[in-house]
């Protein structure tokens, strides 16, 4: 079995987006568009953040795995909340009755789902003028979630390989794309109201 580290896919997404969008700010600095280099500077991140995304929830990738339809089965979960239920039913009980580690796991988890998309729902307000509402924001956050798990299940074909496939983790991607969203809005009304140009420039 070979295995694709997620590095590389980040240092591709680097190199392609700043050769492509080099070439952009060029064309606009020769047509005397002006350039917002704070909002340029923003979507680079962006770039890097779904990059990393990426990186975390599907890499490494295995090539060459066996088909095994039995673990497709075990790591599939399409009733919502039983896996976060089920977690914290196990408090004092699970790994020897350690409580404390038990409830960081569930923390670890949740938590992890929950941050890892709040980046997504500050930043596409800012990046993508179609997503400045909460219903784009949240069918964004769901979409990209939903597409992860998906992947996620087909690489779960593989002899013993770990990935689990949980509406669970949808639900907290998007809960974390919603909690990103409200303080972009948060962010943009302070911006507003003091007349903060380096903000309002950021929405326009």
């Amino acid at each position: 079995m070979v295995l694709i580290n997620g590095s590389l896919i980040i240092l591709l997404a680097f190199i392609c987006y700043v050769v492509v969008r080099s070439i952009l700010i060029g064309r606009n600095y020769r047509n005397k568009v002006q350039i917002y280099w704070l909002k340029e500077m923003i979507k680079f991140l962006f770039v890097i953040y779904i990059s990393l995304v990426i990186s975390v929830t599907l890499f490494p990738l295995p090539l060459g795995f066996q088909y095994e339809y039995e673990n497709l089965l075990r790591n599939i979960n399409i009733v919502p909340l039983v896996t976060i239920i089920n977690n914290i039913s196990q408090i004092g009980t699970a790994y020897d009755g350690d409580v404390l580690f038990m409830i960081s796991l569930i923390v670890r988890n949740v938590g992890g789902n929950i941050l890892l998309f709040m980046p997504l729902g500050f930043l596409a307000p800012i990046v993508w003028n179609k997503a400045k509402g909460l219903k784009s924001v949240t069918f964004l956050g769901l979409a990209v979630s939903i597409t992860i798990e998906i992947l996620q299940l087909l690489e779960s074909f593989g002899g013993g390989w770990g990935r689990v496939t949980d509406i669970d983790d949808v639900i907290c991607n998007v809960l974390g794309a919603v909690i990103g969203y409200f303080i972009y809005v948060f962010f943009s009304k302070t911006g507003e109201k003091f007349k903060i140009s380096v903000i309002t420039n950021l929405n326009a």
